[in-house]
């Protein structure tokens, strides 16, 4: 039986060999994608820049992959980062697997941990290029304990690992996790839904995570696994940082400065920026973070207490949580071709 033909169209910033591999893995076993400029049924858009489909017989599918509140008025159908509980919006669903298969989280029979430990280096990395006080605060700290090894350009204290591993970038840098007991695995700005491969890389690599961001990361991942650091520190919390929370994030425009760049535009831009730093100043400023790094010399002294740790599973029930696949709202995006 022939597989039913999708045609469509990617812009702004999408391939259509990018979106076969990296948005439809899961459905290229029963669709025939076909590419077409001409007659397409389905737009599908980025958001790295400004061609953005006109409203016409074809159905737009905004993907907006970045860490901003994603524009529905531009599209019928939009995936993001935010939780859909804070969009709100039917025609919504939070990307959680972008360019990654989930698979590899999954930790196999015979997963041997006294192996992975006995062939870790040292003990504790920080790779970074973009200064941020907080993260970089507790490198401060930490490193009272013992030397955090910094390759890149944020607290640098060694050379760069650039020309030291074979591979992509992606490569290099989880060969040089996998030398490491412990990852400092901190976003840049902690917002609800917002994961990025500072835990993912670490996970992969064997080297057991010190996350700080996404509240809601026991949702799929086993906090058991890792150290999770909402669990030993005092984020603040209060009316002034969920309004922040809310009202300084990033939109669409905010992304496109060489396409919005008047007064307005210009000062609005400036105005969250300053915003999310002072969220993130409230959150975190002067943070004791003493109780999580108690935690960690513990694991590091321990080497029972940090085995036990490093063979929980990544995932909860170490399997891919079917309810976070976006297999599901493709299809129903695909029966409703004009």
């Amino acid at each position: 039986m022939a597989k039913p033909i999708v045609k469509i169209k990617c812009q702004n910033g999408i391939s259509f060999d990018s979106a076969l591999t990296e948005i439809f893995n899961e459905l290229t076993a029963e669709y025939d994608f076909v590419e077409t400029a001409d007659d397409p049924d389905f737009i599908l858009f980025g958001p790295y820049g400004n061609d953005i489909p006109a409203p016409a017989s074809y159905t737009r599918i905004g993907y907006f992959c970045e860490n901003i509140i994603p524009d529905l008025s531009i599209c019928e159908w939009a995936f993001g980062i935010p939780r859909e509980e804070d969009i709100n919006d039917s025609h919504y669903k939070r990307i959680q697997w972008h360019g990654l298969d989930p698979a590899k989280f999954v930790k196999p029979d015979g997963y041997d941990a006294r192996q992975i430990l006995n062939s870790k280096k040292y003990f504790c990395n920080f790779l970074y290029s973009n200064p941020v006080p907080y993260r970089e605060e507790f490198f401060k700290q930490l490193s009272k304990y013992k030397t955090v090894d910094a390759p890149g350009r944020s607290m640098n204290n060694m050379e760069s690992i650039d020309k030291k591993y074979k591979g992509d970038i992606w490569e290099c840098k989880r060969q040089f996790l996998s030398e490491y007991k412990f990852t400092i695995a901190f976003e840049n700005y902690v917002y609800p839904g917002y994961q990025t491969e500072k835990l993912y890389d670490a996970m992969q690599a064997n080297s057991i995570p010190i996350y700080c961001g996404d509240a809601f990361i026991g949702d799929i991942f086993n906090t058991g696994s890792f150290i999770n650091a909402n669990e030993y520190i005092n984020v603040k919390s209060s009316g002034a940082i969920s309004w922040l929370q809310k009202n300084a994030r990033q939109d669409f425009i905010d992304i496109r400065p060489q396409f919005y760049n008047n007064p307005l535009h210009r000062v609005k831009r400036k105005l969250k920026a300053v915003g999310r730093n002072y969220k993130m100043n409230l959150q975190f400023d002067k943070l004791n973070f003493q109780p999580l790094i108690e935690r960690i010399i513990e694991l590091d002294n321990d080497d029972d207490k940090y085995l036990q740790m490093l063979q929980q599973p990544w995932l909860n029930n170490n399997s891919v949580p079917a309810e976070f696949s976006l297999k599901q709202r493709w299809v129903e995006i695909f029966n409703t071709i004009k």
